[in-house]
């Protein structure tokens, strides 16, 4: 299991750590990011790293609503 990191950046560019899990694969990543993003206001971006501090993800809070709705669809 990779460890990865969340992070949300807001509209004026600070960042807020929100957490670090464990997780098995990609799509547990895009799980995590849809619970974060229902949290979150619109504007920021949700960034992912690795333990060796790769962007793994980084998407718009809007963005990933949208994508969660689609899926559900």
């Amino acid at each position: 299991m990779t460890l990865y990191h969340f992070q949300m950046i807001d509209p004026t560019g600070a960042r807020h750590d929100l957490r670090s899990l464990r997780l098995a694969d990609i799509g547990a990543v895009w799980r995590e990011i849809q619970s974060v993003a229902a949290d979150q206001p619109q504007g920021g971006q949700i960034r992912v790293m690795n333990d060796a501090g790769g962007i793994v993800v980084l998407v718009g809070v809007s963005t990933a609503r949208s994508l969660q709705a689609r899926h559900a669809a």
